[in-house]
């Protein structure tokens, strides 16, 4: 073989492990970008049943709320009532055991519920976060 010959077979060579090389590089990054879908998609699933799962469960905490605030109305106006009348009576001392016997589970409610409402808020300020993170991801693509 000659000199000629072989410059060019190199050449050709050359030429043909460039473009495989580039072409597999656009494969991959191709690839790439369909996993980086892939996985936006599934947070995004995620996210979407954990916030239907928290609204849900804030509908529940508000219905339940409701429902005590109404009765502590109407142990505060009961309360109102007392206040005008002779304490030292028996049935008053049982209506205050009850009173505070109900004070007692309000306030335990009352603690879960707060307990709860700083979960939440911990829950949305994530979400917002990822929101962000999301829409920035979207408008790039």
């Amino acid at each position: 073989m000659n000199k000629k010959t072989f410059d060019r077979i190199k050449k050709i060579l050359c030429m043909f492990t460039l473009v495989f090389f580039v072409s597999s590089l656009t494969a991959a990054s191709a690839s790439a970008g369909s996993n980086n879908e892939i996985k936006w998609k599934n947070e995004k699933n995620q996210w979407d049943k954990e916030k239907i799962g928290w609204e849900k469960e804030l509908k529940q905490w508000q219905t339940e709320k409701l429902k005590w605030e109404s009765e502590k109305t109407k142990w505060e106006n009961e309360k109102k009532e007392w206040d005008k009348k002779d304490k030292n009576c028996n049935e008053y001392k049982a209506w205050l055991n009850n009173y505070n016997t109900w004070l007692n589970k309000y306030s335990s409610w009352e603690t879960k519920y707060e307990v709860w409402v700083v979960s939440y808020n911990s829950w949305i300020v994530e979400y917002e976060v990822w929101v962000v993170s999301y829409n920035s991801w979207v408008s790039s693509n």
